[in-house]
């Protein structure tokens, strides 16, 4: 099913992502600046550092939007979506932009000149970067989720003809258990990594260790997050085939829904409240927090506010460009600290200049990588499929 397509029949959603971008620049935008004020019964600080919870948010909409057209594939009893078409639309997504601003780092970082860093390099362009120690935060931090992302990719299809092969009934519960499963399986090794692993090729590096980035940032550690995505497309597709069938209208109750989940999830990431919803060695508040973000994307086309608000002109552009916004972030306020300082201006004392400029530097990158690459190969993609 084409991006556009889905964009149409659910609008909102570019919104959602908007948030989810705006959220994680503000975590790095916060670790330059360091606020230490409040709002209210809010603290500033512990808000941003919080907004790292945009990335529970990427997870659990590309579950659902990516389970949406196997779902409808199992519902009506017709083949699943093919596997060369989606392997063709997800790998022009994410690779051509991912591809151009990691050459464009190494370049630029001279990190190509080092023999010692070819392993770094060749794990990033093959998407393992986020199975070493050495190497899941050393390029650009934020592109760990871009691998797990893409073996979400590998998994979501393998999922479905599990599903595919099973009784309706269970679907559902199969979905949770993968879930369910997936936790125990990253809290046995949580508690199971007792002593630093050498990389085999360079026992100088550090392949994994206890209570590492490996093990914390790993694909069973956010699976549980793109699975209730997946739950969340089923629900979606159920729900509005029963207001359909029965011409229910559930604006209100949507509306309800909504903001609702937006304030508890604000409360819970803007006091110390949050503190206590995490299950142990749970990723972002799990799984309160992402059960209140997949009510919020099951209820958001049907609103009315929300919605207006979520698809507005600067959130829904925001949006359509948030994956150039998630990739070219940090690199833009690290260049714009850098470029400050040499003017004597301070980034934590200059906040709203070095935010603006960071945030203004960051959205012409990522419209220029949408314009240029992005939204061509996306098109031609289609055209190939």
């Amino acid at each position: 099913m084409a991006r556009n397509k889905v964009h149409h029949a659910i609008t909102g959603l570019d919104g959602l992502r908007a948030v989810a971008a705006l959220a994680v620049f503000g975590v790095h935008y916060n670790q330059t600046v360091r606020f230490e004020s409040r709002l209210g019964p809010f603290d500033v600080s512990r808000l941003l550092e919080n907004g790292e919870h945009g990335v529970s948010l990427f997870f659990t909409l590309s579950g659902f939007l990516l389970s949406l057209p196997f779902w409808r594939a199992l519902s009506a009893g017709c083949e699943l979506p093919r596997l060369n078409v989606y392997a063709v639309r997800r790998l022009a997504r994410i690779l051509p932009a991912y591809y151009g601003a990691l050459t464009l780092l190494i370049v630029l970082s001279g990190l190509w000149r080092f023999p010692a860093a070819f392993a770094d390099i060749t794990l990033h362009y093959t998407f393992l970067f986020n199975f070493a120690e050495f190497s899941i935060f050393s390029i650009n931090p934020p592109f760990w989720t871009l691998a797990v992302e893409m073996q979400f990719y590998v998994l979501l299809p393998l999922i479905f003809m599990l599903l595919a092969r099973a009784n309706r009934h269970w679907w559902l519960w199969l979905i949770v258990s993968f879930g369910v499963g997936s936790y125990a399986v990253h809290y046995w090794l949580m508690g199971s990594v007792t002593r630093i692993i050498e990389w085999p090729f360079n026992p100088l590096l550090t392949w994994i260790r206890p209570y590492g980035a490996v093990l914390t940032h790993s694909v069973l550690a956010h699976l549980p997050h793109f699975l209730l995505g997946v739950i969340a497309g089923y629900l979606f597709l159920k729900l509005h085939a029963r207001m359909r069938e029965e011409h229910v209208n559930l604006q209100r109750v949507s509306e309800i829904v909504f903001w609702c989940a937006f304030c508890v999830i604000l409360v819970l990431l803007g006091t110390p409240l949050g503190d206590f919803v995490q299950i142990p060695h749970g990723r972002y508040g799990l799984p309160l927090i992402p059960m209140l973000l997949a009510a919020m994307i099951i209820s958001t086309p049907t609103t009315r506010f929300a919605r207006c608000c979520l698809d507005g002109f600067p959130l829904r552009a925001l949006g359509i460009i948030s994956y150039g916004i998630y990739m070219y972030h940090l690199p833009c306020l690290i260049l714009v600290d850098r470029y400050m300082a040499t003017y004597e201006l301070d980034a934590p004392e200059h906040w709203v200049l070095f935010g603006a400029i960071g945030l203004a530097l960051t959205i012409m990158v990522a419209t220029a990588s949408f314009v240029l690459i992005e939204k061509p190969v996306l098109k031609w993609a289609r055209k190939l499929t």
